[in-house]
């Protein structure tokens, strides 16, 4: 059974407060979301640091506001909760 847009939304909402409220450095959050996407993009499988380190400074000079990169994570938590391979 999958949950409905909404409270995904809203579970994702959750998160990203809570993590907000962590206050981790800007750069840490860029850290956080590549090793986030390099795992979903390599089919559940860790990434290597040179490449979490590459995307991660794409990801620090492209300026995302800080609580979108903290809504990014968490979304990306949330769903690895519920697809877990």
């Amino acid at each position: 059974m999958t949950e409905s847009n909404e409270k995904l939304r809203e579970r994702i909402n959750i998160a990203a407060y809570y993590l907000t409220q962590k206050k981790h450095p800007y750069d840490t959050l860029c850290w956080m979301l590549a090793e986030r996407q390099l795992y979903f993009q390599q089919n559940f499988q860790p990434p290597e640091k040179n490449l979490i380190k590459k995307k991660a400074a794409e990801i620090f000079f492209s300026t995302p506001p800080y609580d979108i990169l903290c809504w990014l994570i968490s979304e990306f938590d949330i769903i690895l909760k519920i697809k877990r391979p």
